[in-house]
């Protein structure tokens, strides 16, 4: 069995999202601590609906390919929606996250709640 699934292999390859938003409404930084990863989410919203989500990332494969599920599940999402969007819904739209990088999930919806939290 591999160790990531095709999923989470399309995601880190061909990330969708990646990159800043030239025009956000929101936007929120999280690391491990003042360590990689570093991440950052951009969200354009439209009447508390997030209509665009973007994300900018440094660390492994793993962090781009969460950063890049985790824009897709949030547009068209209000932020209320965005702000209980957990671990388990992020690992499974991957088809599952080794237990050694889960930490990168919670880093990852860490710059989600900071962006959501300036609302």
């Amino acid at each position: 069995m591999p160790r990531f699934s095709e999923t989470l292999r399309e995601h880190a390859q061909y990330p969708s999202n990646q990159g800043a938003l030239s025009e956000h409404d929101l936007v929120g930084k999280a690391s491990l601590n003042g360590n990689p990863p570093f991440v950052t989410i951009y969200l354009s919203v439209n009447d508390d609906v997030v209509a665009k989500a973007g994300f900018e990332a440094a660390g492994c494969g793993v962090t781009t390919a969460i950063c890049s599920v985790t824009t897709e599940l949030l547009e068209g999402k209000t932020l209320d929606d965005c702000e209980s969007l957990n671990v388990e819904q992020v690992c499974d739209s991957l088809d599952g996250v080794p237990a050694d990088k889960r930490h990168c999930v919670h880093v990852v919806l860490k710059a989600l709640s900071n962006a959501v939290d300036k609302n």
